[in-house]
């Protein structure tokens, strides 16, 4: 049984976005932080909370905005599906191999830098593509509604080209890193803790109320 922790009668995916909001708050009040959580691949090696604490901050509250409506829709489907613990491994998981891939990409590069929990919300994406691959959503820049597995492809696709040419300056091999993850997460809990079926996904969860 899936089990959907709550605190204060909220789900996690809730409180992941509310403390989003209050690091961005503490940002602006102390912005010299950003120096401390930000990641920098040609730092990362000698100040490691980078690879978590990244995933916390963000540069802009329009950035920051579209995340979290992402991580709401996202989150929530995959933590009433197989339950807040995995929701949570899959965001800081999917976080940290973005980091990773981003740090591959730019480790000699002292200028560049990167935060938000974009690469996370991406390993959700590439796992439920995998988990409910026919379920609509709707991804940027493209507007129409498209099966969650068509729209994580196409977005392993849009970051593969950003990261040769960069037309816009987002973390694109931390975003192909996250959803690759997300890929191969899903079909691990596809594989060994069997499918959840759409119409009992509500029927099968235990609320644990903290």
């Amino acid at each position: 049984m899936n089990k959907v922790y709550k605190l204060l009668g909220l789900p996690i995916t809730i409180w992941l976005i509310i403390i989003l909001f209050i690091v961005y708050i503490i940002e602006l009040i102390y912005p010299s932080i950003l120096n401390l959580i930000a990641f920098r691949p040609y730092y990362a090696i000698r100040y490691p909370w980078m690879f978590i604490t990244s995933i916390f901050g963000d540069y802009n509250l329009s950035q920051l905005f579209f995340e979290c409506i992402a991580l709401f829709f996202l989150g929530l489907s995959f933590e009433y599906l197989y339950g807040s613990k995995d929701l949570l491994i899959l965001f800081f998981l999917s976080g940290i191999i973005g980091n990773i891939f981003f740090l591959f990409q730019y480790y000699s590069n002292p200028y560049v830098g990167g935060i938000g929990p974009s690469a996370a919300i991406s390993g959700i994406l590439g796992a439920l593509g995998i988990l409910k691959p026919k379920e609509k959503v709707i991804i940027f820049p493209i507007i129409i509604p498209m099966d969650m597995i068509y729209a994580a492809i196409f977005w392993v696709i849009f970051n593969l080209i950003g990261m040769f040419y960069p037309f816009i300056p987002l973390g694109f091999s931390a975003h192909l890193g996250g959803t690759l993850f997300g890929f191969l997460y899903g079909y691990i809990l596809k594989r060994y803790k069997g499918k959840a079926s759409i119409d009992n996904i509500f029927d099968n969860q235990e609320e644990i109320y903290l």
